[in-house]
Order: C-alpha cells, then structure tokens, then sequence
C-alpha cells in the first residue's frame, strides 16, 4: 500500500519557509518570487490610496468619454 522503498525520492517544496531564511543559497528565480510576493501589499496600498482619492474625477472622465462616444457615433470618419 505505501511505497517504502522511494525514501531517496525528490519531492518539490511547497512551504519554503527555510529557504526563504537563507538569502545566499537561494536562486535566482526564489529570489526574484520572494521580492514581488514583499512588495506586492505596498503596491495595493498606492492602488488603493490613489483610486480612494481619485474616484470620482476618473468615473467623470469615462463618462465625458463614453457620452462623446455615444455622440460622434453616427458621424462617418475616414
């Protein structure tokens, strides 16, 4: 029923806590993984402050768009 035998088996890691403790035997691509999965709350936090600040001056803009969409429709441009 269990495999007894594959004890030596390579098996992928899935929680890397370990190796994210040790910077210098990391590769490249962990490196690489661990600086964006840092930044990445940063990143949400100006996205939020500035669509929080900026709201209704964007919804302002997509509606003058859409309505000189809406209006010039009918026209034929070359």
């Amino acid at each position: 029923m269990f495999r007894k035998n594959d004890k030596d088996r390579n098996l992928k890691k899935i929680f890397q806590i370990e190796d994210y403790f040790n910077w210098h035997k990391m590769s490249e691509q962990q490196k690489i993984n661990l600086k964006r999965a840092c930044l990445f709350p940063f990143f949400a936090l100006i996205v939020y402050n500035f669509l929080s600040e900026f709201t209704y001056a964007i919804l302002l803009l997509v509606c003058i768009y859409l309505l000189i969409r809406f209006k010039n429709r009918r026209r034929i441009s070359k």
